[in-house]
């Protein structure tokens, strides 16, 4: 096993005591404490969730992954010399020091409840039970005051990300971006310890439009592929140019992507990166206004998406795709039936940071999927809770237990309209093209924010730990109740 003085990442970890085969154990009941063990690696009784608290030095919450329960305290004088004990409740975890020390030649750390000089220890004769007492500098005199952390490997999980290249005149600046931020890409999703770098793979469909609208491509296929290198060459391969009118081959570029050869246990992204819309939402100067010659319903492929467990993000190259009437709204529509969201890209340097968080995003989210589809499935048939009532019944469990969501952070760049959510909410509803379309009502003016309609206005975009957010259980929700069993 591999033991670290501290815990360098959020995710599962064991907790050993320094010099001695001992872990910390929950040990639930009237009374709930902790203890320390002999090991065991499959018990969850041993696994503990710590989670870096955003913004604070060191500090982390700690969660049963057995029971949910998170870390809290109480001192009382009934424990040893009355500094009280640690102990998992029925709720979240409160905020706990981890601090690195090293002693005696040898490094560790010492866990205390934030603000408190007390520490974890286990030092009562004749008991197991883990308590608090004062901090001892010298790893000799209190032995199990010092602790080591083994991080848990997460149980192998594919990812595939499907990209689908906008190949238009305008799009090179966009090709060459994603193309060069490659490894920044793979170093984002891999930073979380969450993959192995076999467990990636990239695909990609680049797309132009029909003919004579352009006469190179409509779409272009490159399989998915574990070869990094392979599929920068297939990126860095494009060239854009064409595409007549302003909406094109998106529709034949979607329907690809829900063909691909995806693996079943995989999680299933599809990047869109594009700045126009599809043929046949309604648009002026369409060449095809009543949708894809070959006749391929965006709607009708998205919620075929939805239901495999395939999820849309759709990147949307402002401010370009601002200037059509009805895109920002339909894309809002198409990425709900899969539980995805349109992300806005103004400044090109953080679309990688853009695709990986996305991905992640998706990653986390299929995580709670698969823990609570059939808990969802149950409320919903046989309690008959609509969705809003199992959103927030939810919500409220995940927030007691602390759960934390991958979170992309990324700047607004839109005016919320009422009409637009209303468009969004139309087209999201709508089975085909024709039921939505003609009951759009455009939304008036620009609604991209002032100092974002100039091209490569300076955009923030990170990707953090956060708790877990009405709209997220919303989509876990959404893709419980939409998914094929």
């Amino acid at each position: 096993m591999t033991y670290r003085s501290k815990p360098t990442s959020n995710g599962v970890y064991r907790i050993k005591v320094l010099n001695q085969d001992l872990f910390i154990e929950s040990a639930p009941g009237d009374n709930p404490g902790l203890k320390l063990a002999f090991p065991s690696p499959t018990s969850d009784k041993q696994k503990w969730t710590l989670t870096r608290v955003s913004g604070q030095s060191n500090v982390w919450t700690m969660v049963s992954v057995e029971d949910g329960h998170g870390m809290a305290y109480k001192k009382t004088t009934d424990t040893y010399w009355g500094y009280g004990y640690p102990y998992p409740q029925n709720g979240p975890s409160l905020n706990w020091s981890i601090l690195e020390r090293t002693t005696d030649g040898q490094t560790f750390s010492k866990i205390k409840p934030k603000g408190k000089s007390f520490c974890f220890d286990s030092c009562d004769p004749g008991s197991d039970a883990v308590h608090f007492y004062y901090d001892h500098i010298h790893v000799y005199d209190f032995p199990k005051q010092c602790f080591v952390f083994e991080l848990v490997p997460n149980p192998s999980t594919p990812l595939d990300i499907m990209f689908l290249q906008d190949a238009t005149g305008s799009q090179q600046p966009y090709i060459d971006t994603a193309r060069n931020g490659i490894t920044q890409i793979c170093n984002t999703l891999l930073s979380g310890e969450k993959f192995a770098p076999q467990d990636l793979r990239f695909g990609l469909v680049a797309f132009r439009d029909h003919p004579p609208e352009d006469q190179s491509f409509i779409i272009q296929e490159y399989p998915f592929t574990s070869d990094v290198g392979s599929f920068t060459s297939n990126l860095g391969s494009l060239r854009a140019t064409g595409g007549g009118d302003g909406p094109e081959s998106q529709s034949d570029a979607l329907s690809a992507a829900y063909k691909a050869d995806w693996k079943d246990e995989a999680t299933k992204v599809v990047i869109l990166i594009t700045d126009s819309p599809p043929h046949g939402i309604g648009e002026n100067s369409d060449g095809f206004p009543e949708g894809c010659p070959l006749q391929i319903d965006p709607l009708h492929v998205a919620t075929r998406m939805g239901k495999a467990g395939i999820t849309l993000y759709v990147i949307a190259c402002e401010p370009s795709l601002g200037q059509y009437k009805r895109a920002r709204d339909f894309y809002q529509g198409l990425v709900k039936k899969t539980g995805g969201k349109v992300v806005n890209l103004g400044d090109l340097s953080v679309l990688p940071t853009l695709i990986a968080g996305s991905a992640l995003e998706a990653v986390d989210s299929e995580i709670y999927v698969a823990k609570y589809q059939a808990e969802v499935r149950r409320m919903a048939n046989d309690q008959k809770m609509s969705a809003g009532e199992i959103l927030l019944k939810l919500h409220k469990d995940f927030v007691a237990a602390g759960i934390q969501h991958t979170t992309l952070v990324v700047d607004n760049m839109y005016e919320q309209r009422t009409q637009g959510d209303w468009n969004a909410d139309i087209w999201f509803n709508a089975e085909n093209l024709n039921d939505a379309k003609n009951k759009i009502q455009e939304v008036e003016g620009n609604r991209i924010l002032g100092k974002y309609q100039t091209p490569g206005a300076e955009q923030s975009a990170t990707v953090e730990m956060h708790p877990i957010s009405l709209a997220q259980v919303e989509t876990v929700v959404q893709k419980c109740l939409m998914r094929e069993l």
